[in-house]
């Protein structure tokens, strides 16, 4: 027993020197990632997130008098103020100061120094409740390493404001307990990060309540009433003063969907990335009091941020969301870490746990830069093209739709029109009728529309909001993942069926523009997926082989080479489900040899993009491919058996390079 107690106090103090050593070193790591990471963020000149924009939108609006919290949104524009207006009123200054110029760089400039002072406050708080400088260095080192902390930090968004006065306001509450003055700041700064974003009305107020209750049962009572009085009088003054509006901002239009399968995937990778700081927190709920002076703040604090974060399962909710449970699970470690310290005899057990938690760091800090970076290096990597999305926004005057971009309209100090995922998930509830903006685009009223081009565009627009696009607006570019939108013109050159002197006709309604695609053209028609028709370019004989739930291949005599023969192909006659089939019913799976005439119906232009909903422009890919020595359709498609379609067809086009995007059906000599 002397052996191993010599052996524990030698090895476990080089164990423990080794453990704090570490914890210095991947504390200062974290720091350099932490700052150089926001430091790129924060000079990055478009918007890094959908909701950056509406945030500038509305400190524009409130710096010019307006009424951000408006009860109807019948008429444009149609915009939602989802949050509370702290910080919005703190951004409103800084545009009213220096301009819509550089209304990101203000933005996350404040989110970014209130992430400081959050780490600050959790430091502190530990430190006042334990003494120990270590558990102290643990909690903001946990802090500091986690990538969903790190990654919204710099972002122009209001959860950071709201993160640092809530825990400002317990550190204040627990600095000076019996100060009436301390207690009043408190108090405000509890109510103020409930006015900068409404979630943070329970985990917070709630430690704080329970941490006084264990002292003094008639404070933790007046806290209460003075953060509930506060919070209710100025809810009440904010809807008068807006007419209703703030309720219906902030109760009603917040209807997004909870759905499990949001949770779960959350909750699976909050796990995968900070598995050692989660089991810090649980162990932590059992600490009682009297193992550690941190329970009765830390435990209340973890509990009410895990119902917060809960939440996240909504549609469109981001890791925002787990910025309080990051928090928590900090003030967690900094708990465990200073209970090990005091009541943990053996070194070496002491020092284990200390360098475990200097491993969970580790981890977050690796998968920070491994993986929570790619947003970041993406958007760094596509800023050429985003300066040409800008210049083509900046040139095209009147009123612009946009959702991933429309940071480029509030760059320039022009207003939004719309919050698409907002007023989708209000209409989708019943809540909110979007006749008026469909009759809007109809009748091309608007200058432009930009769609970033992303599987949740669907959240972002209903169906209803596409089809219209659909109908009345004509795809122009791809500029940086960006569909470019403008509105539709029809041309009497569009709308023909067979070029003048063209050997055959034209597989379909192109009236919306032509793209080369894998060696063949994609004609794009207007109107919606299974309704715009797809006619044989010549007489023929069809086949469709048991793995063609989208195409059909028809065989002709070559017109323009006697004696060979040539295969045309149509393909994407699907929906963006990839399961409904758009083709002709006369042409079953399996179907072989079948004669057809040059202008027979084989099915409809689809939107199908090779990728589960994600849906394209309708249209249909027309390809001509040589046949093989048997005269049968090739095994595979390669490059080298593609022919050029234009000469059969008669078009005059640009080649891919230089038009890789849509351009216009134009006839050779017309």
């Amino acid at each position: 027993m002397q052996f191993l107690r010599k052996f524990d106090t030698s090895f476990g103090l080089i164990l423990d020197d080794g453990g704090r050593i570490m914890l210095l070193i991947f504390s200062g790591i974290a720091l350099i990632i932490f700052f150089v990471y926001q430091w790129q963020v924060a000079t990055y000149p478009y918007s890094m997130d959908y909701g950056e924009a509406p945030l500038v939108d509305q400190a524009m609006r409130l710096a010019g008098g307006q009424n951000i919290y408006r009860a109807d949104i019948s008429m444009p524009p149609y915009t939602i103020s989802n949050y509370p207006p702290l910080y919005i009123v703190v951004l409103a200054i800084g545009v009213k100061l220096f301009g819509s110029a550089s209304p990101f760089l203000i933005g996350r400039l404040i989110s970014a120094i209130c992430a400081w002072v959050a780490g600050i406050c959790l430091g502190l708080i530990v430190y006042k409740l334990t003494r120990d400088r270590f558990a102290a260095l643990s909690a903001v080192a946990v802090y500091l390493a986690f990538p969903f902390v790190v990654f919204w930090s710099p972002l122009l968004r209001i959860d950071m404001l709201a993160l640092a006065l809530s825990l400002g306001g317990l550190c204040m509450l627990i600095w000076e307990p019996t100060s009436p003055r301390h207690f009043m700041i408190a108090s405000i700064l509890l109510v103020a990060a409930i006015y900068t974003r409404q979630s943070y009305a329970l985990a917070a107020p709630f430690a704080g309540f329970i941490w006084l209750f264990a002292r003094d049962w008639k404070q933790a009572l007046k806290l209460a009433f003075v953060v509930g009085g506060l919070s209710l009088i100025s809810f009440l003054v904010l809807n008068v003063l807006t007419h209703g509006g703030f309720y219906f901002n902030i109760v009603i239009a917040n209807v997004n969907e909870f759905k499990m399968d949001n949770l779960k995937y959350h909750w699976d990778r909050m796990r995968q990335v900070a598995l050692i700081p989660l089991i810090f927190g649980g162990v932590s709920l059992f600490l009682i009091r009297r193992l550690n002076p941190l329970w009765t703040l830390a435990a209340p604090y973890l509990i009410g941020a895990t119902f917060s974060a809960a939440t996240i399962g909504k549609i469109g909710a981001n890791i925002n969301y787990l910025l309080e449970l990051c928090a928590a699970l900090g003030l967690a470690a900094g708990a465990v870490v200073a209970w090990s310290r005091i009541h943990i005899p053996a070194t070496t057990l002491r020092a284990g746990i200390m360098i475990l938690l200097v491993f969970g760091v580790g981890r977050m800090m690796h998968f920070m830069v491994q993986d929570q970076t790619g947003n970041l290096r993406d958007r760094r990597a596509a800023i050429h093209d985003l300066s040409e999305l800008a210049t083509l926004v900046a040139k095209t005057p009147g009123p612009i739709l946009a959702d991933e971009h429309m940071g480029m309209l509030t760059l320039e100090g022009r207003p939004l029109e719309i919050q698409p995922f907002e007023v989708t998930q209000l209409a989708w509830a019943g809540k909110w009728d979007q006749t008026p903006l469909l009759d809007s685009i109809d009748n091309k009223e608007f200058s432009a529309i930009i769609i970033y081009d992303v599987p949740w565009a669907k959240e972002r627009w209903t169906q209803e909001m596409f089809d219209a696009i659909n109908s009345s607006y004509t795809l122009s570019d791809v500029v940086a993942g960006n569909k470019v939108y403008m509105p539709y013109e029809r041309k009497s050159a569009e709308n023909i069926k067979q070029c003048p002197g063209a050997t055959w006709q034209l597989p379909g309604d192109s009236s919306l523009g032509l793209k080369w695609q894998d060696g063949g053209l994609n004609f794009f028609g207007q109107g919606v997926a299974g309704k715009v028709p797809v006619y044989a370019v010549a007489d023929g004989l069809l086949t469709r082989r048991v793995d063609w739930a989208d195409a059909v291949a028809i065989q002709h005599d070559d017109p323009l080479r006697p004696g060979m023969k040539l295969w045309s192909h149509y393909s994407d006659m699907m929906a963006a489900n990839g399961i409904d089939s758009y083709v002709a019913e006369d042409f079953p799976i399996g179907a072989e040899n079948v004669p057809v005439k040059a202008g027979q119906l084989l099915g409809y232009e689809g939107s199908w993009s090779g990728r589960p909903q994600w849906s394209s422009w309708i249209h249909v890919h027309f390809a001509l491919i040589q046949a093989a020595d048997s005269g049968q359709f090739p095994a595979q498609i390669s490059s080298g058996i593609v022919v050029d379609p234009s000469p059969y067809l008669n078009l005059l086009l640009k080649s891919q390079t230089e038009a890789p995007n849509i351009q216009s059906l134009n006839c050779s000599g017309g």
